[in-house]
């Protein structure tokens, strides 16, 4: 077993009944909510994502907290200030993140609407685990990146 998978499969195992936990929208995370339902041990979920929202409730006794906001069926989000004041409610465990880019150990985001979004769950989260490889950046670059937290 590689070591990222135990790392995760021991962050897994740390996971609770009632524990409150965030995902992005990536395969990672299906893979999770998976094992955690196997497990039988009911989380809350906390996502932006209509697709990870739309998984959990068919396949999942797992309790949803849906954000207030407007539904981007286009990406598959919801979006907007309320969703930020609706995570702002909440002590979030872990929050399974994905970032487009990364410099040294700060995650950032090319779609400033979502980092927003991404950012309000950072802050919430007691620790955030990075599910994808994002690209590495210099800074030097003229573009407009948008921090997201800490890896």
């Amino acid at each position: 077993m590689s070591a990222i998978k135990s790392y995760f499969k021991e962050i897994i195992n740390t996971i609770q009944w009632d524990d409150i936990i965030a995902f992005d929208n990536h395969p990672f995370a299906y893979r999770v909510i998976d094992d955690l339902y196997k497990k039988n041990i009911k989380i809350s979920v906390i996502s932006y994502s209509t697709d990870i929202i739309r998984y959990v409730s068919k396949y999942t006794d797992f309790n949803i907290i849906i954000p207030n906001g407007i539904v981007n069926s286009a990406n598959h989000h919801i979006i907007g200030e309320d969703v930020k004041q609706t995570f702002a409610k909440y002590q979030i465990r872990y929050y399974f993140v994905t970032a487009t880019h990364m410099n040294e150990e700060k995650l950032y985001q090319d779609n400033m609407t979502i980092a927003h979004i991404q950012s309000a769950l950072n802050e919430r989260a007691e620790q955030i685990l990075l599910m994808n490889r994002p690209e590495i950046i210099s800074l030097d670059l003229q573009h407009n990146y948008s921090e997201i937290g800490c890896f």
